[in-house]
């Protein structure tokens, strides 16, 4: 009767034992694909970010530049679709 009661406490601690460590198995895996996941993400974040910081710094120089008959033509013709008088302007949709 004393053997097996060791014999089935031993069957007890040992499966206690691969149940725990199934369980730290399925955790470590699990982290390793939460530290991927965060890692595609941080990624995209920076892309993001140097985005935001291209915008940033083209808006800085559109603020430096200087209010000059350049500067009016250019917005004119980039955001009015204004033209000279006699000028002939061509768009090429092909690519599109």
């Amino acid at each position: 009767m004393e053997k097996k009661k060791i014999k089935r406490s031993n069957l007890i601690i040992r499966i206690s034992f691969v149940l725990i460590f199934v369980f730290l198995f399925i955790s470590v895996i699990n982290l390793q694909v939460q530290i991927r996941d965060l890692r595609v993400e941080r990624e995209k974040r920076a892309a993001q970010l140097q985005t935001l910081q291209d915008s940033i710094d083209e808006l800085e120089l559109r603020i430096a530049t200087p209010i000059d008959d350049k500067y009016i033509e250019r917005i004119a013709r980039d955001r009015l679709g204004y033209r000279k008088p006699g000028e002939i302007i061509y768009y090429n949709d092909i690519a599109n």
